[in-house]
């Protein structure tokens, strides 16, 4: 994975957790998933994926980054960097990854630098994967022509987390860590959280670090004495 041009070493990491064996695929997200996971080899224009905050966009991204020579772009990171700097020469990858490119309402001049590469990319057949919290059509402060080329790419609403699937996500998780969560555990840790993938991630990192401190095993009892 591509996280720095020739001049730039920029501020940008990814999750280790963010992988696809941590991803709970659902009925809804089956096509998501699919055209994700192959614009890379397809070599096609790319997908646009879009939904409210904390849905899971930059897990789907970030798991999209293991394969070799991607260029993975999150805007809020890199808004200081100069955008020529940050896209140099993008086009040469494999895939240019964007993650919440609506943070770029009101920086033309990065939109300008998106617009540039996108064109550099179709000259290339290098494919965009683009996440925003709206879709393209909702982009309306961005320069006409972004907008127009963003709607070109394939464009996918994720849905929101339903109590079976975040339940199903804080068991996977859980186990990744050597935790055992029974389905009763996740049900009430699930109605006692926000439901974001990001927000799971965090506590069951912190719920490891007790028990392993406390040397109890996770279960309802003991995270309601974590405040749960």
């Amino acid at each position: 994975m591509t996280v720095q041009s020739a001049q730039l070493v920029l501020p940008i990491s990814i999750d280790p957790d963010a992988n696809w064996a941590h991803w709970v695929s659902r009925l809804e997200t089956e096509h998501l998933e699919s055209a994700v996971q192959q614009v890379a080899g397809e070599r096609d224009q790319g997908v646009f994926v879009w939904g409210g905050a904390g849905e899971g966009k930059s897990h789907l991204l970030q798991a999209s980054c293991a394969a070799q020579s991607v260029r993975y772009i999150p805007i809020g990171a890199v808004l200081e960097y100069p955008p020529t700097a940050v896209l140099e020469a993008a086009e040469h990858e494999s895939l240019v990854v964007i993650d919440d490119i609506h943070l770029l309402s009101e920086h033309r001049i990065w939109q300008e630098g998106v617009f540039h590469c996108f064109n550099r990319c179709m000259q290339h057949s290098t494919p965009f994967l683009v996440s925003a919290r709206t879709a393209p059509s909702g982009l309306t402060s961005f320069l006409p022509d972004l907008q127009s080329r963003l709607s070109l790419l394939s464009v996918f609403k994720l849905p929101a987390w339903s109590d079976a699937d975040f339940e199903t996500l804080l068991a996977r998780l859980a186990h990744a860590r050597g935790l055992s969560f029974t389905p009763e555990v996740a049900r009430f840790l699930g109605l006692r959280i926000r439901r974001t993938p990001a927000d799971a991630e965090r506590i069951i990192r912190s719920i490891d670090e007790s028990s392993l401190v406390e040397q109890r095993a996770p279960t309802i009892p003991f995270l309601k004495t974590l405040g749960y």
